[in-house]
């Protein structure tokens, strides 16, 4: 984990889910000395004197971050009390697995269904998990005849393929079939890594040559990490995919906004 504030924030993802409400400080962590020493990273971090000046800011910057996301922290917090409370208990405990995971080749299907759960909090249409290892349709065939139900010619796996650099695909709901819009999502169980994502959307996006009625470029590609991406981590230039993180995942405190200008 790069940033001490989302190292804070799992810390708290983990402890409201084995108890949803509860006062969290230094002396309650200080049988683990990482833990422990997370407060004076935090600090550090943050350019604050005290432990609770440092809470306090990190509650403050974490709540821009999920607002940035058109969400609502996922949990309260009492200065006065110091006691900590689940607001979004199932999306905390969700942080806390996918943490648990990070980085564990074996784990990338786990990762994959997680986000795939996740995101019917936020998507409309339909949702396809296709990425390598499957449960059903296996094969070669059964694969491309399911995404011919998608649009694509059903030539996606050729050869050794496995699943073509696609993991999620997400159809919207309006569009003439085949001319349907797509977003591509891409998994990655690790930390953010530019190269590792732009390989990925290489890849996804030799797939959607196969596609009937979207070129490529057409589609739009994501690649969410098992991490949290903040503007200062990106590129200052424009990016052939959107990138994505943990918080993006997070309820959505309106389901759509709308505005007449």
């Amino acid at each position: 984990m790069a940033s001490p504030l989302f190292e804070f924030f799992e810390v708290i993802a983990e402890e409201l889910c084995a108890e949803p409400s509860r006062v969290i400080t230094r002396e309650d962590l200080a049988t683990d000395d990482e833990r422990a020493s997370l407060f004076d990273e935090l600090k550090l971090e943050l350019g604050n004197g005290t432990t609770a000046e440092a809470i306090m800011a990190a509650v403050g910057a974490l709540t821009k971050h999920f607002a940035g996301k058109g969400a609502a922290l996922p949990f309260s917090y009492d200065e006065n009390s110091g006691r900590f409370a689940a607001v979004d208990l199932a999306y905390l405990c969700f942080v806390k697995e996918m943490s648990n995971i990070r980085s564990i080749g074996k784990k990338s299907q786990d990762f994959e269904l997680g986000v795939l759960a996740r995101l019917r909090q936020r998507a409309t249409g339909s949702l396809h998990r296709v990425g390598f290892p499957r449960e059903n349709k296996k094969t070669r065939e059964e694969f491309n005849q399911h995404l011919k139900a998608v649009g694509f010619n059903g030539k996606v796996l050729l050869g050794k393929d496995k699943d073509g650099g696609l993991d999620i695909l997400w159809v919207l709901p309006f569009g003439t079939f085949p001319h349907r819009p797509m977003v591509s999502v891409q998994c990655k169980n690790g930390l953010y890594n530019l190269q590792d994502a732009h390989h990925s959307v290489m890849v996804g996006s030799q797939s959607f040559t196969a596609h009937l009625g979207l070129q490529v470029g057409v589609h739009v590609p994501c690649v969410l990490f098992n991490d949290y991406l903040v503007p200062a981590v990106l590129p200052q230039k424009p990016m052939g995919f959107v990138p994505l993180g943990l918080s993006d995942l997070a309820q959505m405190q309106e389901p759509i906004t709308h505005e007449a200008i």
